[in-house]
């Protein structure tokens, strides 16, 4: 029990900016490969720490040779349509790689800017200018590998309800997870310690290496209404997600749980 409790505390600690991404404590993390589906053949990385983003930009250049430009401190700017984020693009010449590294070879030149706005965690616009070229493209998560999250968790669940009745307000649980995921398939059973159980079952959708799904939820206390969980995340032996449910006349929840998997 001891050891069970302790494991609990420390996915409570990851889990408790409720608001936040478990890989960065900033917000959501937009660490990802994106493109644009009907352009196959270039791309973007995100690689997001804190208020910034470094960005590499993949694409090919007036003689239809691969171009790279990189953005290494693009930082958050309130943006009016979501999140945004802006900084200078590069373009960096340096040393053969089939002989020794010499880092006084590399040079690097202000090629231009770019601006990228996030109005949801899993599409993006684009704007760039590279030597007076100016596109806007509109971009996704890329989805190589799709996350399986079956399995036996212990962690917790942190989050509040509105217009509940008696009881209603912020709230922390000890809690253990039975995930069965099969594809677009996913169920969910969730047992609060000393509180109420629910079952989560509906669609799972992988966009990139975050994962969203939609469809019911009811609970051992009477409360049934529909979910949704996004930023889903699986780690190594671990899973986290945000989500909302609403169970009618008013009654909503939302918050964060997750856990560490049972040897």
């Amino acid at each position: 029990m001891r050891r069970v409790l302790g494991i609990a505390t420390l996915v409570l600690a990851t889990l408790m900016p409720a608001h936040a991404n478990a890989a960065n404590t900033w917000g959501t993390d937009f660490s990802d490969l994106w493109w644009n589906r009907d352009e196959s053949g270039w791309g973007v990385n995100f690689a997001h720490q804190g208020d910034t983003i470094f960005m590499t930009l993949f694409v090919y250049g007036e003689d239809d040779s691969v171009k790279w430009y990189v953005g290494p401190a693009m930082t958050y700017r309130n943006g009016l349509e979501g999140i945004e984020f802006h900084g200078a693009l590069y373009e960096t010449t340096g040393p053969y790689l089939g002989r020794a590294f010499n880092p006084e070879e590399v040079v690097n030149r202000v090629a231009g800017d770019a601006t990228v706005l996030f109005p949801t965690g899993q599409l993006a616009r684009l704007h760039y200018t590279v030597d007076y070229v100016t596109q806007t493209k509109w971009i996704r998560r890329q989805t190589f590998r799709a996350n399986n999250l079956t399995g036996s968790y212990i962690g917790a669940t942190i989050g509040s309800t509105s217009n509940c009745g008696a009881g209603a307000g912020a709230f922390e649980h000890v809690s253990q997870f039975s995930v069965n995921h099969a594809g677009s398939a996913i169920v969910i059973q969730r047992s609060d310690s000393g509180v109420a159980s629910c079952t989560y079952s509906g669609g799972y959708e992988q966009s990139g290496r975050m994962g969203f799904m939609t469809g019911t939820v009811s609970c051992s206390n009477g409360l049934q209404g529909t979910f949704e969980a996004f930023e889903a995340e699986a780690g190594y032996q671990s899973f986290s997600t945000r989500y909302t449910a609403d169970y009618g006349t008013g009654c909503t929840e939302s918050g964060r749980f997750g856990g560490m998997k049972r040897e």
